[in-house]
């Protein structure tokens, strides 16, 4: 156990200041939940919503924190439609198709897609979730904003208490 602990700790050590290098990854999350916001207005998708998030995404002896941003956007009954002319913008601002969900079986009335630009990865999912017999956010269309490289070390597992500030809603530019 003790080799598996050094050998953890060599991959990546704790930053300097490990609040700087999340919320360095935060503004370029935020920069990009800003972009796509923009991206569902000239869509046509202005029933929008951006919200950032921080989160523990290791556990001892190595913990570290993320921070990931989603959209919700209302689209109405014709989900794929509203998909579509996303994907339309997507296109125009560089976003790229990772083809992550090439050959697996999507309903066409529900798509999602995964893309990249840059070091930013979009998931992007419609018709909401089920739990039981309820179905939650049928008419939605969720985006989920995540970085490479994601997972900032830091000293110990109480640190989110330390950058839980970031998390905020994430207003369209202008």
């Amino acid at each position: 156990m003790g080799l598996l602990a050094f050998l953890l700790a060599a991959c990546s050590p704790v930053p300097t200041n490990p609040r700087a290098a999340l919320e360095q990854k935060a503004a370029t999350i935020d920069e990009a939940a800003q972009d796509l916001l923009a991206a569902l207005d000239a869509a046509g998708l202005t029933d929008a919503s951006g919200h950032g998030a921080v989160d523990v995404c290791q556990s001892e002896p190595a913990p570290g924190v993320a921070y990931r941003a989603g959209i919700t956007v209302k689209v109405g009954d014709d989900l794929a439609a509203g998909f579509d002319a996303l994907v339309s913008q997507l296109d125009s601002t560089g976003w790229r198709d990772t083809n992550a969900y090439r050959g697996v079986d999507i309903d066409p009335a529900k798509p999602m897609g995964r893309y990249s630009r840059d070091d930013i990865t979009l998931d992007v999912k419609t018709g909401g979730f089920s739990m039981g017999e309820e179905q939650y956010g049928a008419d939605e269309m969720d985006l989920g904003i995540t970085i490479e490289d994601d997972c900032v070390r830091v000293p110990d597992g109480s640190y989110i208490s330390e950058v839980e500030d970031l998390a905020k809603d994430i207003p369209p530019l202008g």
